[in-house]
């Protein structure tokens, strides 16, 4: 039998829970199933997780066509920076 993965501990930065809070409630449901999936340490079908370039200090997983969550691994804690527009993401590419 597989060994199941414990959840990962998140901290969510002041940043994240503004950007969070702006979105409509169909987005924030978006959201949490990609926050949910990553805290499992499982994907989900489309998330895309890469890194952000050219530091890769901060990945990115896709939410929906235009949300992007960006987040970064810290000693095994996942650290929720921001949830931004797709086209934003680059603002990111350096720390």
């Amino acid at each position: 039998m597989a060994r199941k993965k414990g959840f990962l501990a998140v901290s969510f930065s002041q940043r994240f829970k503004e950007s969070y809070a702006a979105l409509s409630l169909d987005r924030q449901k978006g959201v949490d199933k990609v926050l949910l999936a990553l805290m499992k340490q499982e994907a989900t079908p489309g998330m895309r997780v890469k890194p952000i370039r050219p530091e890769k200090h901060y990945l990115e997983a896709r939410v929906n066509d235009g949300d992007r969550l960006v987040y970064r691994m810290d000693s095994g804690t996942l650290v929720v920076q921001d949830v931004v527009a797709h086209d934003d993401v680059d603002r990111y590419s350096r720390r």
